[in-house]
């Protein structure tokens, strides 16, 4: 667990060179595209194979959402509270599975995806006293994370294709002191290891000669409750605890 979170916490420095990076690949890439314009990259891409593979890099935006248990209203220690969004990493692999018969509108408009990744994340939560004192309580996470996503792909105008998505995701988060005693000394606030959501998005696919690019949105939206209390009022003051994903991915696939 430690090794983990020295881990996390020698990349968390890069993460706005990373997403600089991200984008300036982004507007590089985007230029290509007039000098092939005069033909059409890739034109049998959906056909020529039942699966392609690839793979994804991109940041996210985390936060926690949470619902407040009777005790909030009886309490006198905090004033309010906020809950706090972070930018993080994501890296994945990518595989797509072309459903449908040759030429049929099945593979012509929809696929699976696949999508295994680890999400390097940070989320916090602000207490505010009612003598204006503030404390923050932050949670670092890697997760592995496992979304199947529905694609519907609009036509194709030459090399250009908008599509949507939407789907399920599982979670698991390598950095979770769930199993840990409490300490009332030091009190944190602690993530349950697994988490289900849904999820839906946009993107646009640019085929290009040798490979598909694919600039996405994806939001995340949790399902169970990820809140473990240890009796303090930094965490029985909330009933639940769901996670809330924002992720900006570029997608390459052969």
């Amino acid at each position: 667990m430690e090794r983990i979170n020295i881990w996390y916490s020698n990349h968390i420095l890069g993460k706005k060179k990373i997403v600089s990076v991200l984008l300036l690949a982004f507007v590089l890439l985007l230029p290509q595209k007039p000098a092939t314009a005069q033909g059409i990259n890739k034109p049998f891409y959906d056909y020529s194979r039942r699966i392609h593979f690839g793979f994804t890099i991109g940041s996210s935006f985390s936060r926690i959402k949470y619902d407040f248990s009777p005790k909030w209203y009886t309490q006198d220690t905090f004033a309010y509270v906020n809950s706090l969004g972070y930018p993080g990493i994501t890296l994945g692999a990518v595989a797509n599975l072309h459903i449908g018969s040759t030429r049929s509108y099945l593979r012509e408009h929809f696929d699976i995806r696949l999508i295994p990744s680890l999400v390097l994340a940070e989320r916090r939560i602000r207490y505010t006293y009612y003598d204006t004192f503030a404390e923050e309580k932050k949670v670092e996470s890697a997760l592995v994370e496992a979304p199947l996503l529905m694609k519907f792909k609009s036509e194709r105008f030459r090399n250009l294709r908008f599509y949507v998505i939407g789907g399920a995701k599982y979670s698991f988060d390598l950095s979770s002191d769930y199993k840990a005693a409490p300490n009332p000394s030091d009190p944190k606030l602690i993530l349950k290891p697994h988490n289900f959501s849904y999820e839906y998005g946009t993107g646009l696919d640019i085929y290009f000669p040798f490979f598909k690019f694919s600039p996405e949105v994806r939001v995340s939206k949790g399902l169970n409750n990820i809140l473990k209390t240890d009796g303090t009022d930094y965490s029985t003051i909330f009933s639940r605890f769901r996670s809330n994903f924002v992720y900006f991915s570029l997608y390459f696939e052969g």
